[in-house]
């Protein structure tokens, strides 16, 4: 089938063709002769389209094109309208196909969705079929479900809806206001835009005052709801006036266009003065400094709520914006792994890595030279990313550290800036093949590293059925010694713990699976034994000024290791407490963070995260709902000095931030965010929720909490300012 038939005939007068029978539509199927026609949606203000609307025709060989008025009764009448709607469908995803092939301009286009169509198939699993099919983009089919429909059926509406989001496919509400529950429906379904029924807009002298307070509190509403908002059906330049003066910026109506063949709507596209690839209403209203959030989009992409999660909140330890040409460097996120050194210079700051051996010094030159900003340029420019994995000291748990630079879609001389993400090691078996004999030994201290650990422990599980014990260590002061004497003052006493380990447990598994941290898998010596042996050892290392923390625990039935070697970390953890309580040192605990390959991976929306997080984001928390503990993901200085106040109890902090920094009217509706079960609750159904509210300065602010789909505890906090701008 054709994407758009040749038209044999002029546009029919509907007035002049007979009664249509089911056999006449019939017949039409068989011979090929409907087609849809586009018609376009349009930023009233500058023109520009941005999306549109599949809308079915029958090019009938004698009476011209016939509108569905005529034909569409039938069909619902005898249950056969999905067979008109799935031939829209399949037809507009095979244009679509055909757009991306010839490289031509895109803007998605939105079908009709009847509740037939609901109740007759999964129309997601149809939908995204088709897409996968044709392999298109899911950004560019959009599902239009009519206020009727959902009314009809609401929880099998919202089922869909939820679905469709699911497979990134957006939802609009068609004729919103044709019926008598859409306020109490826009509270229980999750819809991206609400086209406004075109009885709306139908003004006269008497009603022209109080139909546009209706538009506007419409708009209004919307907008506090974060929602899109089209009106349909605008056929003067009076009516877009109208529309305009109440905020209403999108329009779909014959005062811009009527429907289009498809041929027609080409050639529009082909001619957009923005030269944009792809435009939709996100980028639009991006574009015009504004940024719809709903429970299923963050930024402009559907997919960016659970990026931004990832990045973010689980796989980061540093996340920065380079400046390609001039070196700048601006740290974004940083969580205490890492040295914060005072600079805003990338060369600078590679340097202090290496200084600081968060770089191991054999992996120094090869970090330095892959860093190198012509080196980087060169790659960027062209849209390549630059990833490396490096030996270090500071992330403890692997020895390992991954670097990504990864360019934004507008990386270029005229636009320089990129991404630098700070991770940890890459997988195994890249390891493996980057690093050959040194994947199971410390290069430091020649005793088997954390990946020989993991493997060793894998193995003694599925083999071992002996008695066993384990000792977990911990050098303490290590930090102190490399910033006040040095890291080769550092490197000496580590050298010497490990000499002193092969003297008392020469026979047994010695490992550094830290940067202060060693394991003794001991098969030759019982708990007691082991303990002796161990103070002997303690005892010639405090001679030289070298003190541990020792945990033990042992095994004499082959119970699981893993657990075993969480006892005697457990174990070492409790006599640090000691050591400390005595009143003999202080050391601020490293945290671990996820791994970060996934995240380049499956990653998609970089560019989006780094046109907006400097300037849109000044608090973001990952919080455990159950434990109440929180992660800082975009460090506020004030908010961080709250948590501290109340003991990094997350749901304290609220109440101090509700009490003092909310203003009054707005403080209910903040207090109903205290109660995680509700948050949990509202998060399950909605898929995320926001919250506006102005402080006591003035500041309109949007909390938008997403969830984790890794976890049903953690969520992430976003406290954004308002942009207020295309209100004005």
């Amino acid at each position: 089938m054709a994407d758009a038939p040749v038209m044999g005939k002029a546009p029919s007068n509907d007035e002049l063709v007979p009664e249509l029978t089911l056999d006449d539509i019939n017949r039409a199927f068989d011979d090929n002769e409907f087609c849809f026609y586009l018609q376009p949606k349009c930023n009233a203000v500058t023109g520009a389209i941005v999306g549109a609307e599949a809308l079915a025709r029958w090019n009938h060989p004698k009476y011209g094109v016939i509108s569905p008025g005529r034909f569409v009764p039938a069909l619902e009448q005898a249950g056969q309208i999905s067979r008109l709607d799935m031939f829209v469908w399949r037809s507009v995803v095979r244009m679509l196909a055909r757009w991306e092939r010839e490289g031509r301009n895109l803007v998605p286009i939105s079908v009709n969705v009847s509740m037939v169509d609901i109740d007759q198939m999964d129309v997601a699993d149809t939908l995204t079929g088709l897409l996968n099919e044709y392999d298109v983009d899911a950004r560019l089919l959009q599902a239009e479900i009519t206020e009727s429909a959902v009314a009809r059926n609401l929880s099998k509406v919202e089922s869909t809806i939820r679905k469709l989001h699911a497979d990134n496919i957006a939802v609009l509400m068609d004729d919103f206001g044709s019926a008598y529950s859409s306020l109490n429906m826009l509270k229980d379904i999750n819809v991206d835009v609400i086209k406004l029924d075109m009885k709306f807009i139908d003004l006269n002298e008497d009603n022209a005052s109080k139909g546009l307070k209706i538009v506007e509190s419409v708009v209004n509403m919307a907008r506090k709801l974060r929602l899109l908002v089209i009106a349909e059906g605008a056929q003067t330049k009076q009516q877009v006036d109208q529309l305009l003066s109440v905020g209403c910026r999108y329009i779909q109506g014959y005062y811009f266009h009527e429907p289009l063949p498809v041929g027609r709507m080409e050639k529009l596209l082909a001619e957009r003065p923005d030269d944009r690839h792809f435009w939709d209403m996100s980028n639009d209203f991006m574009h015009g400094s504004y940024v719809p959030v709903n429970g299923r989009t963050m930024l402009e992409t559907s997919a960016l709520a659970a990026s931004t999660f990832e990045i973010l909140a689980n796989g980061v330890a540093e996340l920065s914006r380079l400046n390609m040409k001039t070196g700048e460097y601006r740290a974004v996120k940083r969580d205490g792994i890492l040295p914060t050194p005072e600079t805003d210079d990338f060369a600078t700051y590679v340097q202090t890595l290496i200084a600081e051996r968060v770089v191991h010094p054999d992996d120094a030159d090869r970090f330095r030279a892959d860093m190198d900003l012509a080196s980087l340029r060169s790659l960027l420019f062209s849209q390549k990313p630059a990833f490396g994995v490096y030996r270090s000291e500071v992330l403890a748990r692997t020895g390992m550290i991954s670097f990504a630079v990864i360019p934004s879609r507008e990386c270029s001389e005229s636009d320089p800036w990129a991404v630098v993400m700070v991770g940890r090691n890459l997988p195994i078996e890249s390891f493996v093949r980057l690093n050959g004999e040194e994947y199971r030994r410390d290069s430091l201290t020649g005793l088997l590293n954390r990946n020989a650990f993991d493997d060793d422990v894998e193995f003694i599980q599925a083999t071992h059925n002996k008695p066993l014990t384990v000792m977990y260590i911990d050098l303490i002061g290590l930090h102190e010694i490399n910033n006040h004497l040095g890291h080769a003052r550092g490197d000496v006493v580590l050298c010497e713990l490990a000499d002193a380990a092969r003297a008392y447990f020469g026979d047994d598994n010695i490992y550094r699976i830290g940067g202060d941290e060693f394991v003794i898998i001991s098969f030759a010596h019982s708990m007691a034994q082991s303990a002796r042996q161990m103070g002997y050892m303690r005892q010639e290392l405090l001679d030289h000024g070298c003190e541990l923390s020792v945990g033990m625990a042992e095994s004499d039935d082959g119970e699981d290791i893993p657990d075993l070697v969480n006892q005697a970390e457990n174990e070492m953890r409790k006599d640090k407490k000691r050591y400390y309580a005595s009143g003999s040192g202080k050391r601020q605990l490293r945290t671990l963070n996820k791994q970060l390959e996934d995240i380049l991976v499956r990653n998609k929306d970089m560019e989006s995260l780094l046109q907006h997080l400097n300037t849109r984001y000044s608090i973001a928390y990952v919080v455990n709902l159950r434990a109440d503990t929180q992660r800082p993901v975009v460090v506020s200085g004030y908010v961080q000095k709250m948590l501290d106040k109340h003991g990094g109890s997350f749901h304290e902090m609220l109440l101090d931030y509700c009490d003092n920094l909310v203003a009054p009217a707005y403080r209910d509706g903040f207090r109903m965010l205290f109660d995680y079960d509700y948050v949990r609750d509202r998060i399950c159904r909605e898929g995320a929720i926001r919250y506006a509210y102005v402080r006591n300065d003035g500041e309109r602010f949007l909390i938008t909490i997403f969830p984790d789909t890794h976890s049903v505890d953690e969520v992430m906090w976003v406290f954004a300012k308002e942009d207020t701008s295309s209100e004005e």
